[in-house]
């Protein structure tokens, strides 16, 4: 009888590096998501399980893919109908700079207006 060797089930556990690319992104990315993982012993291993799961959460959440379509909420006319009241004119210029020689006592020079 000869020897058969049967094919090995695929593996159920990934490291980082296989999980990311299991879904796609890099392993930057995937650090930065909430994706759960098995500790056993010194290793982190993630299970294909979880990643499918995960996957299909993100997938519901608002930032995956949504299910209904954001509408931007109307507006009554009188909210936008309005007149806008004008706050204009040129802004002061700031004295700090002056004031703050005149506290520590030292001396202020005028400087000349260019034309």
């Amino acid at each position: 009888m000869d020897n058969v060797s049967l094919p090995l089930p695929a593996v159920r556990f990934l490291s980082k590096k296989e999980a990311a690319a299991y879904l796609g992104i890099g392993v930057t990315l995937f650090s930065e998501l909430d994706i759960p993982a098995i500790k056993l012993g010194r290793r982190t291993l993630y299970d294909r399980v979880d990643l499918d799961a995960w996957i299909e959460d993100y997938k519901q959440r608002e930032h995956g893919r949504a299910k209904e379509e954001h509408i931007w909420p109307k507006h009554k006319k009188a909210s936008t109908a309005e007149k806008i009241p004008v706050s204009g004119g040129l802004p002061q210029r700031s004295r700090t700079a002056k004031e703050y020689a005149k506290a520590l006592g030292l001396p202020t020079v005028r400087m000349p207006k260019h034309c």
